[in-house]
């Protein structure tokens, strides 16, 4: 976690001053307005991209931020909708590991909800896999390791780095995916456990 004062900011961008320069492309996450206090309850966070990088006029640079915001898209009609409960677009982290695993792979929440949860991930995962999940932030931090199946996996678009391509032409990459699971706990547990609010 790193601390800055923003230079200027609008509702998709960010502008913020570092010491040290990053590259264009990389992907980050932002918490706004940070609050030392509150930083290790693990607060939501905003997905970015790094669009331009410039050297301040004085000592150190000027990264500017592209947010990653959720689609304003119209809602499902009834029959297509997959997800029982609605689905709240923030970024809390998660920490995810295979039944059998030790380590868990640190990532963050693209969506989330009472009964599942979508993330970014670079393992490869098959529908069907069981995995436990650890949200470390609100209720969930309180509930430990949830067990959890997978419903979806989808690829991811490659971001603009070196990373290797399975198909450069459609930009899809081989090390990123969208994965979709289902909390796998008794419906009253969910109650318990998930009451997330919009951040």
């Amino acid at each position: 976690m790193e601390a800055t004062h923003t230079l200027d900011i609008s509702c998709t961008s960010i502008r913020a001053q570092r010491n040290e320069s990053c590259e264009t492309g990389s992907r980050v996450w932002v918490v706004i307005p940070f609050d030392a206090a509150s930083a290790a309850g693990a607060p939501p966070e905003t997905p970015a991209r790094v669009v331009r990088v410039e050297s301040g006029r004085g000592a150190g640079y000027q990264v500017s931020l592209q947010l990653e915001l959720p689609a304003r898209i119209a809602s499902r009609p009834t029959d297509c909708e997959r997800r029982a409960c609605s689905r709240i677009s923030f970024a809390p982290p998660i920490l995810v590991r295979a039944l059998g695993f030790p380590w868990s792979e640190e990532s963050m929440t693209q969506n989330i909800s009472r009964v599942g949860a979508r993330f970014e991930s670079a393992h490869i995962y098959s529908v069907g896999d069981a995995l436990l999940a650890k949200i470390p932030w609100g209720d969930g931090a309180r509930a430990g390791e949830i067990p959890a199946r997978i419903v979806r996996v989808e690829n991811s678009e490659s971001p603009s780095s070196s990373a290797p391509l399975s198909n450069p032409l459609a930009g899809v990459s081989a090390i990123r995916t969208s994965v979709a699971v289902r909390w796998d706990v008794p419906r009253k547990a969910r109650r318990t456990v998930f009451r997330f609010a919009p951040p």
